[in-house]
């Protein structure tokens, strides 16, 4: 592997810190610095991986210490949200030059045209040669960008942060949205990158092309040299080897508690025998204080010595654990209203969806469901999978067609638009009028690992994870729960320990459920009843 030290620093952290405004310390005393190597950051949720690439490209300030930069930066956050009437071009940084050049083949030119084009002439056709190799054939640039998908925003904010050239890019979590086809993108596009690269993710794939890996965690920032399966084995083998010292010290504490009281019991008698003997001997009185005096005072020095020697071991055991890793199981618990076998879910009669190429068959859609079902819904980004869902929630109206949900459904989208981010989980839920008692709810939240310094501030504070949990507590807990869950990507904010305890939480959920996902493990994992999978010809329902 290259020598790091002998390529130059594009970015330096100095004992840096992140407080949030209510005092919250995120980030604290981290000195770590990133060249050309590809990096990645990864760590639970709530580490503060998403505020590190923020505060290292420039969009937040710490809070102490210094960030110094070389590097002209491009930023991709893991949420694309782009604005109303918003197009394409201008959602990739590139409408100004675009117009310039429009004009200039149009006679129309402005005196600042040159200036702004430089030495970009080409820029329309690379453009439209990078969405075509990301699979955007049929995107134009003066599309709007709010008709997109998740994964097709998240394909041209990355082509746009590619054709800028920066020294370092930061991407946050590139592979959420992406269905596999715009991962092997992603992934061919990264290999033939010259620039510096920090990657915040949870995706093994793309982990393993990187060459160092910074793992947050609560004992701080370490780095580790090579890829996502080197850093396992060398975490793996460092915390083992850190649960061996603590053994050695715990069971070490044990073995000399149990000598120092075996000590102690003896001392104990040997004074009382002292005692006594001065008592009952035949000398003066004070001679016999004297006696009683030495065995007691040597009782005290030895007790001041049992007990330093204890404070000792203490902090042996202390020192030793600071080492290791507390990896505390994720109690996620989604109790909700059981939903009868027979109860009409939903029915959708000749639904045409909006956004769609009204002449192609998959835009059209009839389906009915009863029950606690549990239905998949697959295909490629941008066929109208989080369309379908918008619908179903009534945020979208179809073209044609009756759409009707029966039972109360929440739709937690790839935004978590569910929640107010201004406000906390349980000021929200107070809101919506829950009728769980404070103390319950408590219970609950707790459950979920959202403690009561969590659960008061404003969920825009925590990370992606938690938000996800948020928005599960509001949607199940309100006054009037969901029935129907329409999960849009919901993996997309969690660690890999927390898909493992957040699948389990939903194979337990007594309602009925709509997924959309592109991993195909999580998937597996909720045991569907129903896979709706989109075909050029027209969607399929498959009963399992």
């Amino acid at each position: 592997m290259t020598d790091v030290n002998r390529l130059p620093v594009l970015v330096s952290l100095h004992h840096v810190s992140f407080q949030f405004a209510n005092g919250e310390t995120l980030l604290e005393d981290l000195t770590v610095s990133f060249d050309h190597t590809p990096t990645a950051i990864v760590g639970r949720n709530g580490m503060g991986k998403s505020v590190l690439a923020r505060l290292i490209a420039g969009v937040l300030t710490p809070s102490g210490g210094t960030i110094k930069s070389a590097a002209n930066i491009a930023y991709v956050p893991q949420i694309i949200d782009p604005k109303p009437r918003q197009t394409v071009a201008q959602l990739m940084g590139c409408a100004t030059v675009l117009a310039a050049l429009q004009r200039l083949a149009t006679g129309q030119a402005q005196p600042d045209d040159l200036e702004l084009i430089d030495d970009r002439w080409d820029l329309a056709e690379r453009l439209r040669k990078a969405l075509d190799a990301a699979g955007l054939s049929d995107i134009e640039f003066d599309q709007p960008a709010e008709q997109l998908s998740g994964g097709q925003l998240a394909r041209i904010a990355l082509i746009g942060a590619l054709l800028a050239q920066p020294q370092l890019m930061i991407l946050d979590e590139p592979t959420n949205h992406l269905d596999s086809a715009g991962r092997d993108w992603l992934l061919t596009a990264l290999a033939h990158w010259r620039g510096g690269l920090i990657v915040v993710s949870h995706d093994r794939r793309l982990l393993n092309t990187m060459g160092r890996i910074i793992e947050l965690s609560s004992l701080g920032a370490h780095v580790y040299g090579g890829n996502y399966d080197d850093y396992r084995r060398q975490r793996d083998a460092e915390q083992n080897a850190a649960h061996a010292v603590l053994e050695h010290a715990r069971l070490e504490r044990r073995r000399e508690r149990q000598r120092l009281q075996k000590d102690h019991d003896n001392l104990q008698r040997h004074a009382a025998r002292a005692r006594k003997h001065a008592e009952t001997a035949n000398v003066d009185a004070f001679t016999q204080a004297r006696w009683k005096g030495s065995a007691n005072e040597i009782v005290s020095n030895v007790r001041s010595a049992h007990l330093q020697h204890k404070q000792q071991l203490n902090e042996r055991v202390r020192a030793a654990h600071e080492r290791v890793v507390e990896d505390a199981p994720i109690l996620l618990a989604l109790p909700g209203p059981p939903l009868p076998a027979g109860r009409q879910v939903l029915s959708l009669i000749d639904v045409q969806l909006p956004w769609l190429d009204p002449r192609a068959p998959a835009t059209f859609l009839n389906l009915n469901l009863t029950g606690p079902m549990r239905m998949a819904v697959n295909g490629p980004n941008g066929c109208g999978k989080s369309t379908l869902l918008k619908v179903l929630a009534g945020q979208w109206q179809p073209i044609s067609g009756e759409s009707t949900v029966h039972v109360p459904c929440a739709y937690i989208d790839q935004h978590l638009t569910l929640l107010d981010d201004r406000y906390s989980i349980v000021e929200q839920l107070d809101l919506l009028n829950t009728p769980l008692a404070e103390a319950e709810l408590r219970t609950r939240l707790a459950l979920l690992q959202l403690d009561a310094r969590r659960v008061t501030q404003p969920v825009g504070n925590l990370s992606g994870g938690e938000r996800l949990k948020a928005a599960m507590a509001v949607a199940l807990w309100r006054e009037t729960p969901a029935q129907l869950l329409l999960l849009d990507e919901p993996t997309n904010h969690l660690d890999l320990e927390s898909i493992t305890a957040f699948e389990h939480a939903l194979q337990g959920f007594t309602g009925a459920m709509i997924a959309v996902s592109h991993d195909a493990a999580f998937l597996a994992a909720l045991n569907p009843t129903h896979v709706l999978s989109w075909q050029a010809d027209g969607w399929r329902l498959t009963i399992c």
